[in-house]
């Protein structure tokens, strides 16, 4: 896996100066747009987030998308899909799949869970990368990022906030994959943080 990494001190820069950058992201990365999504993690997101979560877990041939879009609040959470930012480097399913396992489990997620503040569903692809979707109890994934140094090896990028077709599109091709395929490739492994 090393002879496929540029280590070069100035790669490392640059993968510090963004691991710093996701670290202390605070807001959506909208620059100066406001909008009308809660400024921080609320007890009513708590609930959207635990709902979601059971909506999932129970999930049958008769649940729908509708089910998890009734239970949305863009005021109150957000929805962000993430990409593995080193897919290129990843040489085998096991070692792939044990870095999204690592992801989950850092420590600082077990407190995530406990109050609501996050879940999400992370496929591994044929082509081992990782693709997953975040459902957040806030306006944006701060607090994870803060909890988890991990996730700086990862894209976020906001779905949303309005629940427009094409967002819904998106959402539901990762929690609801058609055919065991993620955009054209065959899911080989799927982890839920719940």
């Amino acid at each position: 896996m090393a002879d496929k990494l540029d280590t070069s001190p100035e790669e490392e820069a640059i993968k510090d100066e963004a691991r710093e950058f996701m670290t202390g992201l605070v807001g959506s990365g909208q620059g100066d747009q406001t909008t009308d999504s809660a400024s921080a993690p609320t007890a009513e997101g708590a609930d959207i987030i635990k709902s979601w979560k059971s909506t999932y877990s129970a999930a049958s041939e008769n649940t729908t998308m509708e089910d998890f879009w009734s239970l949305y609040d863009p005021c109150l959470t957000s929805i962000w899909k993430m990409v593995y930012d080193e897919a290129d480097s990843n040489e085998n399913l096991q070692e792939t799949i044990d870095m999204v396992e690592n992801l989950l489990e850092q420590p600082g997620m077990a407190q995530l869970k406990k109050d609501h503040d996050c879940w999400c569903i992370v496929h591994i692809l044929e082509s081992l990368e990782i693709e997953g979707i975040w459902f957040f109890n806030g306006p944006d994934p701060s607090k994870m990022f803060l909890a988890n140094e991990d996730s700086s090896w990862y894209t976020f990028t906001q779905l949303g906030p309005e629940a427009l077709d094409p967002v819904k599109a998106e959402v539901a091709k990762i929690i609801m994959p058609t055919e065991g395929k993620l955009n054209g490739k065959v899911i080989k492994a799927t982890k839920v943080f719940c």
